[in-house]
C-alpha cells in the first residue's frame, strides 16, 4: 500500500483514489480527503520546522478519529526524529495514552535502535514504522521488515518517494510506504508509480 500526502486538487484526489493510493494525513489536515488513510503524528514536520511537537492537537485529532466512522489504518505513535532509545521511551509512554482508543498503533524506529530494543513491546503495536535518517533507513530497512514479520506485524517505510526507493521497498518486502513527493508534479507521480508497478526493473536501472 502506498500512502501519499493530502492534496486539495479535485483532479488529483480522483486520480489517486482511482489508482488505490491511500492518504497519510497530518494532524492539521484532518479530516482526510481520501480513504484508506493513516494518521501521522506530525512530529517530523514540527522537527523540520524547528517548532515543539504539538501534543494537544495530536490528541484531539486522535480522539476524533477513534470515534469516527472512517478510522485510520494505523496511528503513528509520537516519536523523536533520530532520537534512538529516547524516542522509544517516549513512544511507549504515548502508547499507554493511545491504547484505550482501540486504533492500530505504529511504533516508529529511529537511528540507534536495535530489533532487540523493541521486541519486548511489539505486542502493543500493529506496525513497525521505519523513520530516522535516510542513510540509516536504507542501511537497516530490510532487518526491520524481517523483524516485524517474524512478530506478525506489518512494516511501513516513511518518506519513500523516488522510483529507486519505491523499488527498494518492494524488494525488501515492506508492506506499505508513504511520500508527499508524488504530489509535487505529474512527473514525480509517474515515476513513483513506475516503481510501484514494475517490480521486474532492477534497482539501479
Amino acid at each position: 500500500m502506498a500512502y501519499v500526502g493530502q492534496t486539495r486538487s479535485r483532479k488529483l484526489i480522483a486520480q489517486l483514489t482511482e489508482r488505490g493510493h491511500g492518504e497519510m494525513t497530518q494532524p492539521w489536515e484532518y479530516p482526510p480527503r481520501r480513504t484508506p488513510w493513516a494518521l501521522d503524528n506530525g512530529a517530523f514536520a514540527d522537527w523540520k520546522n524547528r517548532r515543539p511537537f504539538n501534543a494537544g492537537r495530536f490528541v484531539r485529532v486522535a480522539l476524533t478519529a477513534a470515534s469516527s466512522d472512517s478510522r485510520p489504518d494505523f496511528l503513528v505513535v509520537p516519536d523523536i526524529v533520530a532520537g534512538g532509545l529516547d524516542s522509544l521511551r517516549l513512544s511507549l509512554a504515548w502508547a499507554d495514552v493511545l491504547e484505550p482508543l482501540g486504533l492500530p498503533l505504529a511504533l516508529v524506529v529511529q537511528d540507534g535502535m536495535q530489533p532487540g530494543d523493541i521486541a519486548p513491546h511489539l505486542g502493543r503495536f500493529s506496525h513497525v514504522f521505519v523513520g530516522g535518517s535516510l542513510k540509516w533507513k536504507i542501511a537497516t530497512g530490510a532487518q526491520w521488515v524481517r523483524h516485524a514479520h517474524v512478530h506478525g506485524l506489518r512494516c511501513h517505510l516513511g518518506r519513500v518517494g523516488t522510483r529507486r526507493r519505491v523499488m527498494w521497498a518492494k524488494r525488501i518486502g515492506a508492506d506499505s510506504i508513504d511520500s508527499c513527493l508524488p504530489l509535487w508534479s505529474a512527473d514525480n507521480l509517474a515515476t513513483f508509480e513506475l516503481g510501484l508497478n514494475h517490480p521486474q526493473l532492477d534497482l539501479f536501472t
